[in-house]
């Protein structure tokens, strides 16, 4: 039975001569779980908000929606820009106020809602202490309150670490198979849900270049590039890092080549921050060195304190304890790419030359708020780049990249490596981490527990790790990446 339909729906933004989406016609049946993928900006936030039309952009607009949901859930990209009220209680009960619901029925929604959404334990807490993974579970459940028939969510994965991922993954799929709810994901990863969704649906230029179920997709040479790496790996096309584990005894990895140190450019010694004098320590005798021409990635979990630790080497931040020495000067990417907006055009923001290096030619007359999530990074990114700097720090600079855009981000970072810049990067992504990294830190309880070379540290990681090593710890001793394979 249907629930959403498009028919020859095509959307243009205002002042935009490329149309968003052309001429798209997809059915999804109720129970559905649908994976929406696409390069950055292929459509896939605009096709989302079309099929609420409460969201619906502003625009020019043919063909048709149908819509027979009852009540359909919306999680933005951005979770935070939707919460409205201080705590987890407020933010279920809000909704159902809004419904007019009495007092009773409301504390029954919300003991319900937070029994199965693993929510009763933080139902008191401040939404702005969460983790990264409990404030998506939190929108979750919030868009859920109004006893939805299917939720959209719109890249709700970005920004969390491999544990917090795995958690809404697994939510969504109980929402799924134990309410029967519709749900509507768009990611660029794929990994985790291709080997349980019902459809994989592929957009490129606004348009659909691929519509099937992953067991027919998979052979697809046009599909590989959105499934899991492991995937293409192989002749059997496994989904799963379970199902190519034993496929992955044949292969065989190259030569730990260790590189040597070259003069240090940033050195940070028993560095101890935290947001108030009666506040937990978040980084706490610190110590960290980064080398002159290198990438250093710092990992960890969500809320460990890696983006504080950005902003300390930057002076954002001012330790209250230990030293920090910087050589050069300092650029900083931070996890909000809004925040380096000032101008009302792309144009304005970038010249030409940055534009079409970073793909953004066709978005020059387009407004920055306007832009996708993937595109807005781009564009801090061109921003970024025509600044002066010895050491560049970014926070999530992957965020919201395809894998072709991730590419062009790694080849872009490794040439000013070589040009003798310092990098360094916090990320959730570890395959960009495990493919553009010389030396890689991981950051818990405070303080950094490992450093060092990054094939040593990510081979030396269980769950902090890339998709390579999953499926070759059992034959090969150090590999993370398809680099490191013969």
């Amino acid at each position: 039975m249907v629930i959403f339909k498009t028919e020859n729906l095509s959307f243009t933004y205002p002042k935009c001569s490329v149309r968003a989406l052309d001429d798209v016609s997809i059915t999804i049946n109720r129970g559905d779980f649908v994976l929406l993928m696409g390069k950055t900006g292929s459509g896939k936030s605009t096709l989302l908000k079309m099929l609420k039309k409460e969201l619906a952009p502003f625009g020019t607009v043919t063909g048709r929606v149908e819509d027979k949901s009852a009540h359909t859930g919306f999680v933005l990209q951005n979770p935070d820009v939707s919460f409205v009220a201080e705590n987890v209680r407020g933010e279920l009960a809000f909704a159902p106020e809004n419904m007019k619901m009495s007092n009773d029925e409301i504390a029954v929604k919300i003991g319900e809602a937070s029994s199965f959404f693993n929510l009763s334990d933080i139902l008191d807490k401040r939404i702005s202490e969460l983790s990264g993974g409990e404030r998506a579970s939190v929108a979750i459940a919030s868009a859920m309150m109004i006893d939805a028939d299917a939720v959209i969510l719109d890249e709700p994965l970005a920004q969390l670490d491999p544990k917090a991922t795995m958690q809404v993954i697994n939510l969504l799929k109980r929402v799924n198979e134990e309410l029967g709810v519709t749900v509507i994901i768009s990611s660029h990863t794929s990994e985790g849900i291709i080997d349980f969704c019902d459809r994989l649906v592929v957009l490129e230029q606004g348009r659909v270049l691929l519509n099937g179920a992953p067991d027919e997709l998979k052979y697809n040479e046009k599909a590989l590039e959105y499934f899991p790496l492991y995937t293409s790996m192989f002749d059997e096309r496994p989904l799963t890092v379970k199902a190519s584990i034993p496929l992955a005894k044949g292969l065989e990895e190259k030569k730990l080549q260790r590189g040597m140190p070259t003069s240090q450019s940033v050195v940070l010694k028993n560095i101890t921050f935290a947001y108030g004098k009666n506040e937990r320590d978040i980084l706490s005798c610190l110590s960290f060195t980064a080398y002159e021409g290198k990438i250093h990635s710092i990992i960890g979990a969500n809320g460990s304190g890696k983006t504080t630790l950005l902003k300390v080497i930057a002076g954002i931040k001012k330790a209250y304890s230990g030293k920090v020495k910087v050589n050069g000067t300092v650029s900083y990417l931070p996890q909000n790419p809004q925040y380096l907006f000032t101008k009302d055009t792309v144009g304005e923001e970038i010249d030409i030359s940055a534009a079409e290096k970073f793909g953004l030619v066709d978005l020059l007359s387009q407004h920055p708020y306007d832009l996708s999530g993937g595109q807005m990074q781009k564009l801090a990114l061109a921003i970024i780049s025509k600044q002066s700097f010895d050491v560049l720090l970014l926070d999530e600079p992957s965020k919201g990249l395809d894998a072709f855009s991730k590419k062009s981000l790694i080849s872009y970072l490794k040439n000013l490596a070589k040009g003798g810049k310092t990098i360094i990067l916090v990320s959730h992504d570890l395959d960009f981490v495990g493919d553009v990294s010389d030396y890689v830190s991981f950051l818990s309880d405070s303080f950094i527990t490992i450093t060092g070379e990054r094939r040593q540290v990510l081979s030396s990681l269980n769950y902090y790790t890339t998709q390579i090593r999953r499926i070759t710890k059992s034959y090969l001793s150090c590999a993370v990446s398809a680099e490191d394979l013969e």
